[in-house]
């Protein structure tokens, strides 16, 4: 079986998972949460939030190649007996931009026929196909 498992988490929290194929540190390519109207109540699972982080520049070319990537490494040099991939994606906090880049690469791998899982460190809220 094929796999991705993708990890939200907040560089403040802690240390990226480990271990992780691919791990993306978003914090220097992001506008602060506190230029989002509202977003300290919210996390990136709001759809507020989310369309917010999806529409900023920049995002849609990381989330189409995040999973480009992890399509490459299933394919080319994922272990031949899990085929397992393991993305981290985190932010400051971990709850808005990582969360809302996670949701939306784990939906372009889902539509490619990619069973995958999201686990969001930070919010406690996993999300499974």
């Amino acid at each position: 079986m094929v796999r991705v498992t993708i990890t939200t988490f907040g560089y403040v929290d802690g240390r990226a998972p480990e271990p992780a194929d691919v791990t993306l540190d978003i914090r220097r390519h992001v506008l602060d949460t506190h230029q989002i109207p509202a977003a300290e109540a919210r996390t990136g699972l709001d759809p507020v939030i989310a369309n917010t982080v999806l529409s900023a520049a920049g995002v849609a070319r990381i989330v189409d190649n995040l999973a480009l990537l992890a399509t490459g490494i299933l394919d080319d040099v994922a272990d031949a007996r899990a085929r397992l991939v393991k993305i981290a994606i985190g932010d400051h906090r971990g709850v808005h931009w990582a969360v809302a880049i996670g949701e939306d690469v784990a939906r372009v791998l889902r539509m490619n026929g990619v069973d995958t899982d999201v686990i969001h460190r930070e919010i406690a809220e996993p999300s499974a196909s």
